[in-house]
């Protein structure tokens, strides 16, 4: 049994409605339906009346939902209680960001930090995946900070929001993108203007922060693309996109080099790019002497 289970069952309590409750934990409504099925399984009884709208508990729901309530807060509780001892023991700050951020713009922002405080250690956690994940990691002190591409779509509807404060540490753009090659065979200068069969599209995982920003200009566009592979790590859709397969959103400050070279070659005018910012986030309550430095360099 994970945790995350009983969460999303609480959330799914308070909220009565599958989408709703699935929009809040930031997962696919099937994902989310999996996840509830999968404590049912595991306790051996039905949690949900899902004959009705908006949903109800079972009366074996009904009985699990204090629990549910009860266990969680003592997890959370004790996690904290832990990760507070722990962090006031070392000079550390554990930062949880995207794979993409880690490459472009941690280092230089590490090295800055360094220099003014040679004791200080920073962790990077880039692999989590989920922008739920994220947050909730913040929030119970798993780690100290969290850098993201943050946008309204993104943060809206992040319960734990007002806990936090943000930083802008910089801005970049989600641009579309093919190889020269894939453009000069289909003689496509911009997607907006597409006429012909959809074209391969490489998309973003769907629990991921960039799938968030690409996902409404993809539907605007219509029947132009046709997903044909996916992935998490923009990294992975470069070289996909290098490869010929198809056209992809990739932030600029990946694609910088191939850009130049001619390589790859954007696809779509102004509305079709993404501007971002890149933010740092962090509890209120913080009072690491580490953090704050690092808050500082940034």
């Amino acid at each position: 049994m994970e945790l995350k289970w009983l969460e999303d069952f609480v959330c799914l309590a308070n909220l009565g409605s599958f989408w709703k409750a699935s929009e809040e934990r930031f997962v696919s409504q099937p994902a989310f339906s999996r996840r509830i099925r999968a404590l049912e399984n595991w306790l051996g009884v039905t949690l949900i009346d899902r004959s009705s709208y908006p949903v109800t508990l079972t009366p074996y729901g009904r009985q699990l939902l204090p629990y549910a309530q009860e266990i969680l807060k003592t997890a959370h509780g004790v996690r904290e209680e832990f990760r507070m001892v722990a962090g006031a023991a070392v000079n550390e700050v554990r930062i949880a960001t995207l794979h993409t951020l880690s490459i472009y713009v941690l280092p230089a922002l590490t090295r800055a930090f360094l220099e003014k405080n040679p004791n200080g250690r920073l962790v990077v956690i880039p692999s989590m995946q989920g922008v739920e994940h994220h947050f909730d990691a913040l929030v119970s002190g798993a780690v100290h900070l969290l850098v993201i591409y943050a946008d309204r779509t993104i943060t809206a509807n992040v319960a734990q929001i007002d806990q936090l404060e943000d930083k802008v540490a910089g801005t970049d753009e989600l641009l579309p993108v093919a190889s020269a090659a894939f453009a000069r065979a289909r003689s496509l200068e911009d997607l907006s203007g597409h006429e012909g069969p959809p074209l391969p599209l490489l998309a973003y995982s769907s629990f991921s922060f960039s799938e968030k920003l690409v996902t409404p200009l993809v539907r605007a566009l219509g029947k132009r693309l046709k997903p044909v592979y996916e992935s998490s790590l923009s990294e992975s859709l470069k070289a996909m996109a290098l490869a010929d397969a198809g056209v992809a959103w990739l932030p600029k400050c990946t694609i910088a080099a191939e850009l130049e070279r001619g390589d790859l070659v954007v696809v779509g005018g102004s509305a079709l790019a993404v501007a971002v910012e890149i933010k740092a986030y962090r509890l209120k309550t913080s009072a690491s002497r580490a953090l704050g430095a690092l808050w500082e360099t940034l």
